[in-house]
């Protein structure tokens, strides 16, 4: 964000105003005072333990049929014959043993050597054919319009929303906000969100009594031009004026809201920055110039000031782009692996330095998967995918859900190369909820869907 400086004091009120309603730094805001109502829902939950989950969201549809590759002779002759010139030379995958049988060997993409060490060590499994689902889907199902079909499928801005919310219909909420709002005590009275971005605005967090919390890769950004935790004169008089405005009487209802907000962002903030500075610094090496390692890093150090926070209970969200590798994709591809490879793995040993490896799971997701088929310089918007889930809570080491035929025109495949989900997003959410804390009829409430599917919930945990 831009800062004011003594040399460039000048900001007309109208441009004050419109940056200062854009800013998403405090942990409500003003549509929140509509769901309200539903806070009389939430159910007494005392954790004496801490727990946190860290959402990857790779935006633009994780190509996963490069990520986790069959290296059995006939299953890699049909998947080399259908991606053509993006198949992964066989010789060049990573080794990987799950300790779950499989009904053919798979391997993993050359830049996931960290990755394949997680999963030898059972610190990381793999859930398998993954995808948003309404009910259980057969190819006859969706060849025949038997089944209800989240909406819009192959749609990057709706299955983002679908993936987050488990809502067709709006306004959608987001699962984590929903959780955060049967836990609400789970925190005791402190004011700060559960949710926590790195990301700005999301689906994920959004659309409850109360919004996430957003920070950046830097920490605490400076609210705009005002900068409370600052020790400049400059800056300490320009927060005191801005206090002294925002504790004028206001005779509009949301003109009082916007000022209790802003007061509630300014303090907060301080209360995040001063907690931050009183860490140890992390000695974990976190790959540098990689957004997704600095936002891991920042996580990993406002888990190290959870007892400053008084925090029982947190989500993390971090989105990253550059997933929607219609084109260069041979190129692209790797180092988009290479990066999550060497981010995923520092923050594993940073949960590990912290002492919370058990505490913490971290676990990706995206739009959908991609198609099989090459369309001769990527790959295009699929459905089914494979994802990862970390740490030392989970059952590593697995494979859970069921490979698909990586054939055109099998029985896993409506066209095109797109496959279908055995497992559902609910499925897998409701899993990680389940560890976290929520209880059998929570889990119904947050995850409506759930009852379609016999199998409720993942063997994710040991």
């Amino acid at each position: 964000m831009n800062h004011f400086n003594k040399k460039n004091n000048s900001l007309s009120r109208r441009d004050f105003l419109k940056k200062a309603a854009l800013t998403t730094l405090g942990s409500s805001s003003l549509f929140s005072l509509i769901s309200q109502f539903n806070l009389a829902q939430a159910q007494t939950s005392t954790f004496n333990d801490y727990r946190a989950l860290v959402c990857v969201f790779l935006y633009g549809g994780n190509d996963a049929y490069s990520m986790l590759i069959p290296h059995s002779l006939s299953e890699y002759n049909s998947y080399a014959n259908t991606r053509r010139n993006l198949a992964i030379p066989r010789g060049n995958i990573i080794p990987i043993t799950p300790s779950n049988s499989q009904p053919a060997d798979y391997r993993l993409h050359p830049e996931l050597s960290d990755v394949a060490n997680l999963f030898a060590n059972n610190k990381l499994t793999f859930v398998n054919n993954i995808g948003t689902l309404v009910e259980p889907t057969s190819k006859a199902d969706y060849l025949n319009n038997r089944v209800a079909l989240p909406p819009q499928l192959f749609s990057h801005n709706d299955q983002q929303n679908y993936m987050m919310s488990l809502q067709a219909t709006k306004p959608q909420q987001g699962w984590a906000s929903r959780m955060a709002e049967l836990m609400l005590d789970a925190n005791g009275s402190n004011q700060l969100s559960m949710n926590i971005s790195l990301s700005g605005a999301n689906t994920f967090q959004m659309g409850g009594a109360q919004a996430p919390y957003t920070v950046s890769a830097a920490g605490v950004s400076d609210y705009w031009s005002i900068r409370p935790q600052s020790s400049e004169i400059w800056d300490i008089n320009r927060v005191e004026a801005y206090r002294k405005i925002l504790g004028q009487s206001q005779s509009h209802l949301f003109a009082q809201a916007f000022a209790d907000t802003q007061n509630r962002s300014l303090s907060l903030g301080q209360q995040v920055s001063a907690a931050l500075s009183t860490i140890s610094p992390i000695s974990t090496e976190f790959v540098q110039g990689s957004h997704l390692s600095a936002s891991l890093r920042m996580v990993a150090n406002l888990i190290a000031a959870r007892s400053q926070l008084n925090m029982k209970r947190q989500i993390f969200f971090i989105g990253i782009g550059d997933y929607d590798t219609h084109g260069d994709q041979a190129n692209r591809y790797p180092l988009l692996m290479r990066e999550l490879n060497h981010s995923l793995n520092s923050f594993y040993n940073a949960t590990v330095e912290l002492g919370v490896s058990d505490k913490v799971t971290t676990f990706t997701a995206s739009d959908f998967g991609r198609t099989l088929t090459s369309n001769g310089d990527g790959t295009d918007h699929g459905w089914g995918s494979h994802q990862m889930v970390m740490g030392d809570a989970i059952d590593g080491g697995k494979f859970i859900g069921t490979m698909p035929e990586l054939v055109i025109g099998s029985n896993d495949d409506i066209g095109e190369g797109r496959i279908i989900p055995t497992t559902s997003v609910d499925q897998y959410a409701a899993s990680l909820a389940g560890w976290y804390g929520l209880s059998g009829s929570q889990l119904s409430e947050t995850f409506p869907n759930l009852a379609n599917f016999n199998e409720q919930s993942l063997a994710l945990f040991s």
